[in-house]
């Protein structure tokens, strides 16, 4: 495909655009599409969501395109809203991406590129910053010869064309859930010009071409390195664990893995970032489990006895989220952590992990926990 195409817009386009528009950094984003009203037509729009298309002759060759206009909700072209087609991690509602069927030149065997994408403005601020576009998917009704790919663009402001992109192929993916993404660091050469995230797919003859979308989210990548100070491993080093479950791995006492639940924090420390992600490996296998805060580091950090395990953070504990593990043992947050925790900055908060051991557990309590974070807040 050519991938310099032009990005037409009409000026009362142009004008809606630009009202969506982020004129600081390139500003957080997340979605998980629980909060929004399936029955607004204007639901997805609101939410920031555009769309448009390339139109391409069979042999890759650009002809035209049309940009961008608000994302509806339903209907034969772009995007959808539906319900009952999460997993666990994925709740009640979700987003589906589609082709533009509107589009008559489908009849004419020509391909049709759906772009369904957000956009924020690019500022100096923005330079040296690596952002990750992450997202949950699965296969809908995808048939080939359809090809979908996510991706981050950058669009040039001054002749619309494509200056860069990270391209992901997703043609392929399963029909159960997995997480994915796309990075992209900013250049200085960027600045001025559009960041833009989110989803094409490209068929021809009105064949079928939907993805299932959850769990959206646009963050810095701080490179792994944790946004927190871990403690209160079960590893004998503090409180004994209760059965001599000693763990080697950093985590908690050991669970019915044989090994210790780690606990882990990335993105930031930032209350107005808002993109704090807490992360639990080495749990049970698709079994529940609740990620809490607490004021404090209990026993000096060396924590108490509490079930298979030991109990690190604790005072005003405050419920943050329930999350089962994938079959890997693996769970992440999607809430707004210091929204749901309530903290100001200057903050010192402690992160814990519980989860269920019912069948495996090797003291008999059936439950444990993983290591604890503290998070010093910022604002």
């Amino acid at each position: 495909m050519n991938t310099q195409f032009k990005r037409l817009l009409l000026p009362a386009a142009l004008s809606c655009l630009m009202t969506s528009m982020s004129w600081g950094q390139i500003t957080n984003y997340s979605q998980d599409f629980e909060s929004l009203n399936d029955a607004s037509s204007t639901v997805l729009s609101d939410d920031g969501w555009l769309v448009g298309a390339n139109v391409f002759d069979p042999a890759g060759g650009y002809l035209y395109g049309y940009f961008a206009f608000p994302a509806p909700n339903g209907g034969p072209g772009f995007s959808d809203m539906v319900s009952g087609q999460g997993g666990v991690d994925q709740g009640n509602q979700q987003l589906v991406a589609y082709n533009d069927y509107n589009n008559g030149d489908h009849a004419n065997g020509l391909l049709i590129e759906a772009n369904m994408f957000q956009e924020r403005l690019i500022t100096e601020a923005d330079v040296g910053r690596a952002i990750i576009f992450n997202f949950d998917a699965k296969l809908g009704d995808l048939q080939a010869p359809t090809t979908a790919t996510a991706f981050i663009k950058i669009i040039n402001t001054t002749t619309w064309y494509l200056d860069d992109f990270a391209y992901l192929d997703i043609t392929n993916i399963p029909t159960t859930w997995n997480n994915y993404s796309v990075s992209m660091t900013i250049d200085n050469s960027f600045v001025g010009n559009l960041f833009q995230f989110g989803f094409f797919n490209t068929t021809t003859n009105y064949t079928p071409s939907g993805i299932v979308y959850d769990n959206l989210s646009v963050k810095e990548d701080n490179g792994g390195v944790s946004p927190g100070t871990a403690y209160c491993a079960g590893d004998g080093t503090g409180t004994a664990c209760p059965c001599g479950n000693n763990s080697t791995n950093g985590g908690g006492c050991a669970n019915g893995t044989g090994e210790g639940n780690i606990l882990s924090a990335s993105g930031s420390n930032s209350i107005s970032a808002a993109d704090l992600e807490l992360s639990s490996v080495n749990a049970i296998a698709s079994q529940p489990g609740l990620y809490f805060q607490g004021n404090n580091a209990i026993n000096g950090g060396s924590g108490n006895v509490f079930g298979d395990g030991i109990r690190c953070a604790g005072g005003a504990v405050v419920r943050l989220q329930v999350r089962f593990s994938n079959a890997a043992g693996e769970s992440s947050t999607t809430a707004n952590i210091a929204a749901t925790g309530g903290v100001s900055a200057g903050d010192v908060k402690r992160y814990q992990h519980w989860s269920r051991d019912p069948n495996t557990s090797p003291c008999g309590n059936q439950f444990n926990l993983s290591n604890a974070i503290e998070i010093v807040w910022q604002a």
